[in-house]
């Protein structure tokens, strides 16, 4: 499969536009020549071992949760890691792709996968994302006060062939008339451009001119974090045991909230893969669902009375590769397009309980 079609694809299972800012996203390396993937090897992070095991089995490309490159570098030599890894994908013409932030935010992403494991009967972000684009294709909306008089219908018949403005409504004010249009950017300076060519001799014709900032409607089911609302109400030591089965971990961390017991009900889940100290403080939950929390945050938290169930960064999200394999290549059926995806069988992560 053509590597630029495959990335739209990724782009299309999960659009790289709803990744954090200081997020490193989408293709990370890419060989001069086109590229043809026939393997794609799915990885929460890019290490050396894991490196080793793509080029034993001959995977064209590495689709790391992580992003390989993500602060800048100023150099790629053979004396750190990470420049090593990124040198010899470039080697060996094999391409990187990192989606991150835009899997933790999408429906169906890494949150959601999580809260799969509890009926829940309603789901919200923790922050909510705004769409990348407006419902109508216009950001502006623009109003004006135009006399009652045959130019204003030169005005609208002039702007009727233009694409980037629409006409919305025409409201009588006697011997004026208030004209509503939507407009892209571009289409407000045509509007301007069209309504001083035809009010050429009324200097103060934009005195009533008003031009508003559409705001982008949020996104359904899309932000990060979430927060589950079980059906019914679970122990704490049930909440524990379903995550151990999802995790497939026979040990983690648990903090319970200041007079809290294992036996104490848990309504409503406040998940966060990763290291989600900053988006759940202060949640609204009774059990907070993460990879990594701060020493001083979860004393903040068990102390307003909310427990805390950390299983170190990776473990939330390592799972997810699992429940990405079968959408993806279900995405990927519907174009009567296939290629073969392999899950690490060597990335893990670095810290062990012994």
């Amino acid at each position: 499969m053509d590597l630029k079609l495959l990335c739209k694809r990724l782009n299309e299972y999960a659009h790289t536009g709803i990744a954090c800012d200081w997020d490193n996203v989408g293709l990370l390396t890419e060989p001069s020549e086109p590229l043809i993937v026939k393997k794609m090897l799915l990885t929460n992070d890019l290490t050396e071992p894991v490196l080793e095991e793509a080029l034993k089995k001959e995977v064209n490309m590495i689709v790391s949760y992580h992003p390989a490159i993500f602060r800048p570098l100023k150099r790629l030599t053979q004396a750190d890691w990470k420049e090593r890894s990124i040198v010899k994908c470039i080697e060996q013409r094999i391409a990187v792709y990192s989606p991150h932030t835009s899997w933790d935010s999408i429906d169906g992403g890494i949150n959601d996968w999580i809260l799969e494991a509890f009926e829940t009967k309603k789901i919200e972000s923790v922050e909510s994302i705004s769409s990348l684009n407006h419902p109508s294709g216009f950001s502006k909306n623009v109003k004006i006060n135009l006399p009652s008089d045959t130019n204003k219908d030169i005005l609208l018949k002039k702007l009727n062939v233009n694409d980037n403005i629409r006409l919305v409504s025409e409201k009588n004010l006697g011997q004026e008339v208030e004209v509503e249009f939507l407009t892209s950017p571009k289409g407000v300076t045509s509007l301007m451009e069209s309504i001083r060519s035809v009010y050429q001799s009324q200097d103060n014709i934009f005195d009533s001119l008003r031009i508003i900032n559409m705001e982008k409607p949020f996104m359904k089911n899309v932000g990060l974090g979430r927060l589950g609302y079980l059906a019914q109400p679970l122990k704490i030591r049930d909440v524990v045991d379903k995550l151990k089965d999802l995790f497939k971990m026979k040990t983690f961390r648990l903090a319970l909230a200041n007079g809290k017991t294992l036996d104490s009900e848990v309504k409503v889940l406040a998940v966060g893969a990763g290291s989600a100290s900053k988006l759940l403080n202060n949640v609204n939950a009774d059990l907070i669902i993460t990879g990594e929390f701060a020493h001083h945050e979860i004393l903040h938290e068990t102390h307003r009375g909310v427990s805390l169930i950390v299983t170190d960064h990776s473990n939330t999200e390592r799972g997810y590769r699992e429940c990405f394999k079968r959408k993806f290549t279900d995405l990927l059926k519907k174009y009567n397009e296939n290629v073969e995806i392999l899950i690490s069988e060597v990335d893990r992560d670095p810290l062990e309980y012994i």
